[in-house]
């Protein structure tokens, strides 16, 4: 009997040690887990506050970048109005310079033949409208490819002519060579009319 009772106690004390070990494992296994949980939630806050600064980071700097681009805008805008007032501007003063240059000057000019690289302009003065006579006028030939003009011809016909010719020639200088020519016939003009 003796040996049933070691055995029965034994047995009891077996049982009673395995089910305190159970307990101990199932409450460390919970405090571990809860320990873990918190943990990871710990880092998981951790990386979504550095993602947030990261994210704040670009945002500040897409603002800045759109501050810029607005800043650009603006000043592209008001150099675009200050362009087009100055531009309606210089029509205005184009188109009072034409009617007095109609009105004053007196000039009729038209391109009278082409050819590939050649055109032959027909100036005359005194005549704003169309080509009356051939008095008072000149002609120039101006090669297209090379923008060069040159006089060839004057009625009346001046004796300064050649000198006009090497002028142009060397300078290309149109409106100057016009304005000579011009004051030769005024003189011209004024002497066939006393």
């Amino acid at each position: 009997m003796s040996t049933v009772i070691c055995q029965i106690i034994r047995h009891t004390i077996t049982n009673q040690i395995v089910s305190l070990l159970e307990s101990l494992y199932f409450k460390f296994a919970e405090d571990r887990t809860y320990k873990d949980i918190t943990q990871k939630s710990d880092d998981d806050l951790r990386d979504l506050i550095e993602n947030n600064k990261t994210l704040k980071q670009k945002i500040d700097i897409k603002l800045k970048e759109l501050q810029h681009q607005q800043k650009q805008y603006e000043t592209f805008k008001q150099d675009q109005k200050l362009l087009i007032q100055e531009i309606k501007e210089k029509h205005e003063a184009f188109l009072m310079a034409k009617k007095y240059y109609k009105k004053f000057l007196r000039m009729y000019f038209t391109i009278e033949s082409r050819s590939n690289d050649s055109q032959t302009i027909f100036v005359q003065f005194f005549n704003e409208a169309r080509k009356d006579s051939e008095k008072y006028s000149v002609r120039l030939l101006r090669n297209i490819c090379k923008c060069k003009y040159e006089l060839q011809s004057t009625n009346p016909q001046l004796k300064n002519i050649k000198e006009l010719q090497r002028k142009l020639q060397d300078t290309n200088d149109v409106p100057g060579i016009l304005s000579c020519i011009r004051k030769s016939f005024l003189t011209i003009k004024d002497s066939t009319k006393r």
